[in-house]
């Protein structure tokens, strides 16, 4: 028996495909990649099925199917983050030849997971699943094969007409949801996983990150008009993980971030008060004078980062989200609402808060209100006195700020239309007749 046979009874046609993945996984690994995305993708099929939901009319693709799911809110993050892994890696089979044996299997693992996960939500709230056995090598039964093949074929041909009854009868359920939500918060993905999941977010603000490919071990170097996220950045650190950090953000050439990447069950604001500090201070000194913009008191990197790649979520606080610490003004860490894109880091580091304030304070009020000079107002210049008086404010957030964190969203620039109206105006002549 396999480790997928707990699915027969209810849905044959998954069981067998999940058989064939594992029986491929040494002969030939890039099909055991192609049944495993199958799989989830009968599984996302099963889904709008079973909650009533017709497929998409038009580009009905596995992609658009995830998207109607999650639009109508029955798709948690955590299945969600096992349905892209599984995407990309079965794409990477079919069109790059991806055939990693180490890759594979723990592909089948979260597969395993992906299933056992469906069978609680869609069919027995009480199921609990084994622990799962990775399957031995063996002698290939190719005859066998073909033969099993041929039967996956025959439930893929009725599929559509069994998913047409099911969705017929199928409805929304609100207990249903409540157990897939709780029931997936047993299936986080690994440290490997998540930095997948990461890497997409920093490609969607527009950052270069593919944490298998580019990372410094195979060449990976900060390029001039290019935004990286280089993984495994070595530092001089002797405290973590002999020195390499998770993401290392490059805007052009200028070192402008770093990214630790922890599991679910980690206190998220605790890695940049121990972890990310320590890379940020221990930063080569080869790579200090040659990508560092200047030193931030002890450390050599303005912002630091680290997340578990979950979603901030209040009722899980520090235990979930991105979060950020300026290291240049200080504070406490943030949790922020998605990653900030190469523009809007350096558009932060632009605002140097406390350089401006030292020039200032080195500023004759004499030129404040001079017209040569910054022919400031009254209100303003009060402003100012009243600044030295009871200090600065102990919070503002600026509205370019907002718009960096993602709050807001920025205003377009006016367009102005010319026209020969505008240039020529309207006139008329004495004893005209105006139009009304």
């Amino acid at each position: 028996m396999g480790n997928f046979s707990f699915l027969d009874k209810v849905w044959p046609d998954l069981s067998k495909t999940g058989e064939l993945a594992e029986q491929y996984l040494y002969s030939d690994t890039n099909t055991c990649f192609i049944k495993m995305g199958m799989l989830a993708e009968s599984i996302v099929e099963y889904m709008l099925a079973y909650d009533g939901i017709a497929e998409p009319e038009y580009d009905n693709t596995n992609a658009n199917r995830i998207k109607l799911l999650k639009r109508n809110d029955l798709l948690p993050r955590e299945i969600d983050n096992i349905l892209y892994v599984l995407r990309k890696t079965r794409n990477d089979a079919a069109h790059a030849g991806e055939d990693s044996l180490d890759r594979a299997k723990k592909n089948l693992v979260l597969t395993y997971d992906l299933s056992a996960w469906f069978m609680q939500t869609y069919c027995d709230y009480t199921f609990e699943p084994e622990k799962y056995v990775l399957p031995e090598e063996q002698v290939i039964d190719i005859a066998g094969l073909e033969e099993k093949n041929k039967e996956q074929e025959k439930y893929i041909k009725n599929l559509k007409e069994q998913l047409d009854k099911l969705r017929k009868q199928g409805s929304f359920s609100s207990e249903r949801k409540n157990k897939a939500y709780s029931n997936a918060s047993k299936y986080p993905l690994s440290k490997h996983d998540t930095r997948m999941i990461i890497d997409k977010q920093l490609r969607e603000v527009g950052w270069e990150a593919d944490t298998d490919n580019i990372r410094q071990s195979k060449g990976a170097k900060p390029e001039k008009g290019h935004n990286k996220a280089i993984a495994e950045w070595k530092t001089d650190s002797v405290v973590y993980r002999n020195g390499y950090v998770d993401y290392a953000l490059f805007a052009g050439e200028t070192l402008v971030g770093i990214i630790e990447a922890k599991s679910f069950h980690v206190n998220i604001p605790s890695v940049i008060d121990g972890q990310c500090k320590d890379y940020a201070r221990m930063i080569k000194k080869e790579d200090q004078e040659r990508y560092c913009i200047k030193k931030f008191g002890e450390y050599y990197v303005p912002f630091l980062y680290a997340t578990n790649g979950r979603p901030y979520l209040k009722q899980l606080d520090i235990m979930s989200g991105i979060w950020e610490l300026d290291i240049r003004n200080g504070g406490a860490p943030k949790a922020l609402p998605g990653w900030k894109s190469p523009e809007g880091i350096m558009e932060e580091l632009k605002q140097d808060i406390s350089a401006a304030n030292k020039e200032l304070a080195n500023t004759g009020y004499s030129i404040l209100k001079d017209k040569d000079g910054l022919n400031l107002r009254y209100y303003q210049v009060e402003a100012i006195h009243t600044t030295e008086i009871f200090g600065m404010p102990v919070y503002t957030y600026s509205y370019r700020k907002a718009v960096v964190d993602g709050y807001l969203t920025d205003h377009d620039a006016p367009h102005i239309i010319e026209t020969e109206l505008s240039h020529n105006g309207i006139k008329f002549k004495k004893g005209d007749v105006v139009p009304m």
